[in-house]
């Protein structure tokens, strides 16, 4: 039963595919095209050879000369990553504190609340005053 009381959670695909990696990167444009899927590829393939890039899951592809199947480490078009391996490596590409820590948020927020108060502000929830 749909209940407008009830919210549904989101559901997050739990691996990123190349375009995915591409947008987060924010290379899917050069100016204002496209970039080809070959140029995504070879980026991508760069990133996991010289930048520590996590390595994507195996794919299983099939040889067009023999017909066999195989599974493949190369990149590809339809390789996919692990999402908290990408989400830790653009993690740690930032520099320490510039993530922030929730611990940080809270105590500044009670900052901000306090001054508010003191100079006689105060938070509106609910639509009450």
């Amino acid at each position: 039963m749909n209940s407008p009381f009830f919210i549904q959670a989101q559901r997050v695909a739990p691996t990123y595919g190349i375009g995915d990696v591409v947008r987060r990167l924010g290379q899917e444009q050069h100016g204002s095209r496209p970039r080809s899927i070959q140029w995504q590829i070879g980026y991508i393939a760069d990133l996991v050879a010289k930048c520590g890039f996590p390595a994507l899951l195996p794919l299983r592809v099939r040889d067009r000369a023999t017909g066999e199947h195989h599974l493949s480490t190369a990149v590809q078009r339809g390789s996919r990553w692990q999402r908290a391996a990408v989400d830790q490596w653009f993690e740690d590409l930032l520099p320490p504190g510039a993530a922030g820590d929730v611990g940080d948020q809270r105590a500044g927020d009670a900052i901000m609340d306090e001054r508010a108060k003191a100079i006689g502000l105060h938070m509106i929830e609910g639509g009450r005053p």
